[in-house]
């Protein structure tokens, strides 16, 4: 049976290379795919965690941004998120 498939393969290469340009096209689509899912997984985690982190706390006497420090003392910053 293999000497058959040999000697079909001497006569006409062209459904072999067919096939190969095919499995190699496969291949090349799967690992472009396999990286664009990477990337894509990569920016969703880092979105989620820039939006999930704890905002710094201030420290007593420094500007809080466009309002006025507050001169009655500090006060601990209590966190947004209520677990």
């Amino acid at each position: 049976m293999s000497s058959l498939l040999l000697t079909l393969a001497r006569e006409n290469p062209w459904p072999g290379i067919a096939l190969a340009s095919l499995n190699f096209m496969v291949a090349l689509s799967l690992v472009g795919m396999s990286l664009l899912l990477t990337v894509t997984i990569a920016a969703l985690a880092w979105l989620h965690e820039l939006a999930d982190r704890e905002p710094a706390p201030l420290r007593c006497g420094e500007p809080t941004g466009l309002r006025m420090p507050s001169t009655l003392g500090c006060t601990t910053r209590q966190s947004w998120r209520k677990f």
